[in-house]
């Protein structure tokens, strides 16, 4: 029986168990290691204490720190959620069971790679790895005077609101539309003001190495060329556990939570929150943010922490539980 399972892995999973873990909670990360940051070599610059590193060093040191405060994390995926505050029943795709007092879901999103001959496989070798991006929050700066194509994955009124930021740093900004190619009136004002091109068709290869995209290759054959290549894709929220549990979600399929991650049952009144179980990072509706997960998820491990308070209080500093020589 843990104090604490946390589903996820990525920043605001680790920054829970690091805050769980340093006061001495018995803490449980299950990670299906899906997490963009493990596969993001490119540098990071608006990540606080951890500026211009990779993604996959900023994800190794969080890991790295909250085991050596004590928390167990292990490879997995969750495949079903069951029980009550005190005692949670999560089971794995491999048949593991673990019991846990409190819950915190950080399962984060499910992110659409562009797809190349109708598969999205050969693109991953490129994702976030040379001159992809995927946030104009937190890359729109690095395309300074930069031609770059936005790559429509999702829809053409999407493309243009993604394009909007990075057409501030951009010398050159092109839209790519391999999904829906139809613009509602008020995106298409905008994609005229922004002086937006519009290229449409179905990407066949891709013309690159070490992770950089020097051009795609459209079926018809065009060869478009760009220093950089931004996905506007669709980010679903994974909610498989949430729905399990019945929690409310908000209206783009994220879990609806209070500020402080606390979570509600569908139907409940506002401000009745389901006990024991709370929600932090990208599967709330929020910016999708390294240090916004990160925040995110110490808040809702305060919190867990003052609810284990007052179930049960601990005396570790007496001198009967302590290690003696530790």
């Amino acid at each position: 029986m843990f104090d604490t399972i946390i589903v996820g892995g990525g920043p605001a999973g680790l920054s829970a168990a690091l805050h769980l873990a340093f006061h001495k909670r018995s803490v449980l990360v299950i990670d299906r290691r899906s997490g963009p940051l493990f596969y993001t070599l490119t540098e990071l610059w608006n990540v606080p204490g951890f500026v211009a590193q990779t993604g996959v060093q900023i994800q190794k040191t969080m890991k790295l720190e909250a085991e050596k405060a004590g928390a167990k994390i292990v490879s997995g995926s969750v495949s079903q959620v069951s029980g009550r505050a005190g005692q949670f029943v999560l089971e794995t795709t491999k048949g593991e069971k673990f019991e846990a007092k409190t819950l915190l879901l950080a399962t984060g999103v499910a992110r659409h790679h562009p797809l190349i001959s109708g598969g999205y496989e050969p693109f991953l070798k490129y994702a976030a790895k040379g001159n992809t991006y995927y946030c104009p929050d937190c890359e729109s700066p690095e395309l300074l005077g930069k031609d770059i194509v936005v790559i429509g994955v999702a829809g053409a009124n999407s493309a243009v609101a993604e394009a909007a930021p990075l057409a501030e740093f951009a010398s050159r900004v092109r839209l790519l539309l391999t999904g829906g190619t139809e613009f509602k009136p008020e995106f298409e004002a905008k994609r005229q003001k922004l002086n937006l091109e519009v290229i449409e068709g179905q990407i066949a290869s891709v013309d690159g190495a070490k992770g950089m995209v020097r051009a795609l290759i459209l079926e018809d054959g065009t060869r478009v060329e760009a220093d950089g290549f931004y996905i506007s894709s669709p980010k679903v929220p994974r909610t498989d556990l949430a729905k399990q549990l019945g929690l409310q979600l908000a209206p783009k399929g994220h879990i609806k939570t209070a500020w402080r991650g606390q979570v509600q049952l569908e139907g409940a009144a506002d401000g009745e929150f389901l006990a024991g179980v709370w929600a932090a990072g990208d599967v709330q509706p929020q910016t999708q943010q390294v240090s916004i997960a990160a925040g995110s998820g110490n808040i809702a491990a305060v919190m867990i922490d003052q609810y284990l308070q007052k179930l049960e209080s601990r005396s570790l500093g007496h001198r009967t539980n302590l290690e003696v020589g530790a």
